[in-house]
């Protein structure tokens, strides 16, 4: 069976991840969405909530499991005896930025971890989190970012982080 572990830290999930992640998973027998947790950020949403948003939108797809993890991408996928890791490109940047964690992945697992891109359609390449959240800041159309059915949640907690 061939996994690919696509991970993130979802705060808020996008439009632009949930299309990268239905399109793997096209493509891979099971992907694996992985919540992860980066000690160095500061979250809008825990890791409990952020999950529970993922699995919310994708929960029903039979060929996505969704699970959080603390630490390195590369250790999961390991640990799971998984190979491949599954990312999506915006732009230059993201390409670069991703290919040197590609990189670094792939030595740091001993050659056993490869990474696969997905580059993001064109109506998704300007959507990101951190759009969605300063959107959510001031209240305005955070369904052009996130799903529906996340997008009351997303501007209830905007207004936690509203200009004063």
């Amino acid at each position: 069976m061939k996994v690919g572990v696509y991970s993130g830290s979802f705060d808020p999930i996008t439009l632009g991840h949930q299309d990268v992640i239905k399109r793997a998973a096209k493509m891979f027998d099971k992907i694996v969405v992985v919540v992860g947790n980066n000690s160095e950020k500061k979250y809008w949403f825990s890791l409990e909530e952020r999950t529970e948003m993922v699995k919310e939108l994708l929960g029903e797809y039979e060929n996505i499991e969704i699970d959080s993890y603390s630490g390195l991408i590369v250790n999961y996928v390991l640990e799971n005896n998984y190979d491949v890791i599954v990312k999506g490109v915006r732009n230059q940047e993201d390409c670069a930025l991703e290919l040197y964690f590609a990189d670094g992945n792939y030595m740091i697992s001993d050659k056993k971890v490869d990474t696969v891109f997905l580059p993001a359609l064109k109506e998704y390449i300007h959507t990101s989190s951190t759009a969605a959240r300063e959107i959510a800041r001031y209240g305005g159309k955070v369904e052009c970012y996130v799903d529906k059915r996340i997008a009351t949640r997303v501007l209830e907690r905007g207004k936690k982080f509203a200009p004063k």
